[in-house]
């Protein structure tokens, strides 16, 4: 891990009770109603997207009446209603919320993976920060810090793609990034089973004075609408852990190979037709053993799964010659793999320290 992770650090109490130049009041009476029926949960908001802050809704009637032989028709004044902006986010693990560690210790750059999500209907600021001393901790995790997942979702590319944050972050409306918490585990007395939790918050910048939920900004919103916090007040928060295991696995997914032809001519190109072998290295270190390990990877869309084409490898790449796996689970456990018809599935067993790889091909539709 990169040691550029330890030069950032987050204080606790980031998060300010006051703010300067807050403004609240009394709106009318039904944008206080709805705000309040929001925040207590009784409006569905995932249903329909949300109309963006600040736009202006218009209405008009119209009245046809006959006089004096006459058709009329004649019009009401148009009322301008602002949308006014919603403040609402939460924070979730966004993959397993506990990751197991294992020795040796000290351990550098473990990893948790966050989800934080702007459902409000208008971009906003965001202050994230981490907070490893949480309350029945066995042991708290060293000098946390956050980056932003720029790269693929879930896979830590290093910090020179996944970006370490600094500051408020900007989320549009009904949009979620995602986030690693970066954490060392120091060389205290650790015994298998102990946790170390910590808890990743996000707090909105524009409205900072209060969390209540229904709470009105008067004029703050785009366009000089009002801005009215949700159901979450403005502020998420959501916690992960660290557990000490004397056993660790990890799994490693790789192209292995690609090929196609165009024009009859073959190519190593991604090309429809194309044949994609992905390679699954199922790694296990540590001391103790991991009990009726199970591998389930879904064919990605808009490719079809070559009939016979697992293959298992019980000693890693490079050693013995893998061996064939049938499509049907008739026969295990003779024959450890299967395709569900949506997804291979591998049943590897109980597994001790050392390397065990899969591979399967799929055609590019």
């Amino acid at each position: 891990m990169p040691r550029e992770l330890r030069t950032l650090f987050l204080k606790k109490g980031a998060f300010g009770p006051g703010s300067a130049g807050r403004r609240t009041g009394v709106v009318a009476r039904g944008l206080v109603l709805l705000a309040l029926a929001w925040a207590a949960g009784l409006l569905p908001h995932t249903a329909w997207a949300l109309t963006p802050a600040g736009t202006v809704l218009q209405n008009r009637a119209t009245m046809d009446y006959t006089m004096s032989g006459l058709n009329i028709t004649s019009y009401s004044t148009t009322t301008l209603t602002p949308v006014a902006e919603l403040v609402n986010v939460s924070v979730a693990p966004a993959m397993a919320a506990t990751a197991p560690v294992a020795p040796p210790f000290p351990a550098t750059g473990e990893l948790l993976y966050f989800a934080v999500t702007n459902s409000g209907n208008s971009t906003e600021d965001y202050a994230l920060a981490v907070n490893p001393a949480v309350a029945g901790n066995d042991f708290d995790p060293d000098s946390p810090v956050i980056a932003i997942d720029g790269g693929n979702m879930g896979s830590f590319e290093g910090t020179g793609t996944d970006t370490l944050y600094s500051g408020s972050i900007s989320i549009p409306g009904e949009t979620t990034i995602y986030v690693w918490v970066i954490s060392d585990i120091l060389d205290t007395p650790l015994d298998p089973g102990d946790v170390g939790r910590v808890t990743l918050e996000a707090m909105h910048q524009n409205a900072p004075a209060s969390t209540a939920p229904g709470n009105v900004y008067l004029n703050a919103g785009p366009g000089g609408t009002d801005k009215v916090l949700g159901a979450s007040g403005g502020y998420g928060a959501a916690t992960g852990a660290y557990l000490i295991v004397t056993t660790s696995l990890s799994m490693v997914k790789s192209v292995a190979a690609i090929a196609g032809t165009v024009g009859g001519i073959p190519v190593t190109l991604p090309v429809t037709g194309a044949r994609i072998t992905y390679r699954l290295d199922v790694i296990v270190a540590g001391t103790g053993t991991a009990v009726a390990v199970t591998i389930a990877d879904p064919i990605p869309v808009n490719t079809t799964y070559v009939p016979g084409s697992m293959t298992y490898d019980p000693d890693g790449p490079g050693l013995s010659p893998p061996v064939g796996m049938t499509d049907t689970n008739a026969d295990y456990p003779v024959d450890r793999g299967e395709f569900t018809g949506s997804a291979v599935r591998v049943r590897l067993g109980d597994m001790t320290a050392g390397t065990q790889t899969i591979t399967f091909q799929v055609t590019i539709d």
